[in-house]
This record gives C-alpha cells, sequence and structure tokens, in this order.
C-alpha cells in the first residue's frame, strides 16, 4: 500500500500539528530528483505522493499511482503533464516549486485542499505561460489577496471560484479578475454542501 499523506491525515485524527510537520516533509522539493528525472516527473511524483491525479500531455486517462508512471525514469523528453486534478489532495506551497519547468499544464482543479492557500496560488505564476483553465472550490485558506493574484495568470480563459470561506469580497475579487483577463470566462460555482 502507497503511504501518501492524504492517508496519514484521515487515520491520524487530533493530530495536525502532527500532520503539518508530515505535510511538509511529503511537500519537499528534491531539486537532485528534478535534475534525474525532469521537472513533469518530479512534480507528477510529488502530486501524486500528496493525493492528486495527472494526465500527461496525449493521453486520456488520469493517473493516480506510482506505478502507472513510465519505467524507464531517464525517459524524460515524452511525458509532459497537461492536467492536475487536486481533488482531496494534501498539497500546500512547500511544494510548488516542483510546478518550475513544467510548461504544458493547461489545466488545474483544486478542491476541498485544506492546505492550499494564498503561497500556492503566488506560484501558480510558474506556469503562467501555459495555464489556461483553473477551478478553484472549497479551499477554506484561500482569501481576497490570493484570488486577486490570479489577474497576472494572463492566458487563463475559464476560471471557476466556489466554497472559498475565506474570501469576504467574491464579487469584487471577479470584477477585478475580468477587468485584468477580458478573455477569462469566471463561474461561480454553487456549494456543494
Amino acid at each position: 500500500m502507497l503511504i501518501t499523506s492524504n492517508y496519514l491525515r484521515r487515520s491520524l485524527p487530533g493530530t495536525r500539528t502532527f500532520y503539518a510537520a508530515l505535510v511538509s516533509i511529503f511537500n519537499r522539493v528534491s531539486n537532485s530528483r528534478i535534475e534525474a528525472v525532469g521537472p513533469d516527473r518530479a512534480c507528477a511524483e510529488w502530486l501524486m505522493r500528496n493525493g492528486a491525479f495527472i494526465r500527461w500531455q496525449g493521453q486520456p486517462n488520469f493517473l493516480s499511482h506510482y506505478d502507472n508512471l513510465p519505467l524507464d525514469e531517464n525517459d524524460k523528453a515524452p511525458y509532459y503533464i497537461e492536467e492536475v486534478d487536486a481533488t482531496d489532495a494534501s498539497i500546500s506551497h512547500h511544494g510548488f516549486p516542483h510546478f518550475s519547468g513544467c510548461n504544458y499544464i493547461t489545466k488545474m482543479k483544486f478542491h476541498n485542499c485544506w492546505y492550499f492557500d494564498d503561497r500556492c496560488i503566488f506560484q501558480l505564476n510558474l506556469i503562467a505561460n501555459s495555464l489556461c483553465q483553473l477551478e478553484i472550490t472549497n479551499c477554506g485558506e484561500v482569501t481576497d489577496a490570493g484570488l486577486a493574484s490570479l489577474k497576472d495568470l494572463r492566458r487563463l480563459n475559464d476560471l471557476r471560484l466556489g466554497d472559498l470561506k475565506q474570501v469576504k469580497n467574491l464579487t469584487g475579487c471577479v470584477t477585478a479578475i475580468q477587468q485584468a483577463l477580458p478573455e477569462c470566462s469566471v463561474y461561480i460555482l454553487p456549494s456543494t454542501k
């Protein structure tokens, strides 16, 4: 059984401080690993280690487990992450530098991510040249400041937001984003609760 940080969070209730330390460890960036296998594979490993799914460019299905990664770790060139689904994932800002060098990610979904916060959003600029579609829902640590920084994602053309409890002025944030990114369609999704 592959033990992920998400599994540990659910298995160890009432140990938030302990778990926060584990989140930091599971999200740690290994520059030597990036050098060894390339940015996309290292990023895919990080995402899956924390409960996210990835889809390679040109492939129809999402991968969720290390066993589904290409077997030859030296085979860097043909595998590029195109889509990330981080539903219920335990990713945090500590791991977002993994996105550096991932130049083909066009679509991302962050849903019900406990540790996804403004610091994560600020680092989405690492993939600003490719990111077109973004969904952020039920991520309770996101604030108005985080949403305001989305205006820097110039290629963004589809943004979906919902259940963001720390956002005080969602309408104002959406208006500012639409003014900065007139080509971007912004959708406020209904509550999932």
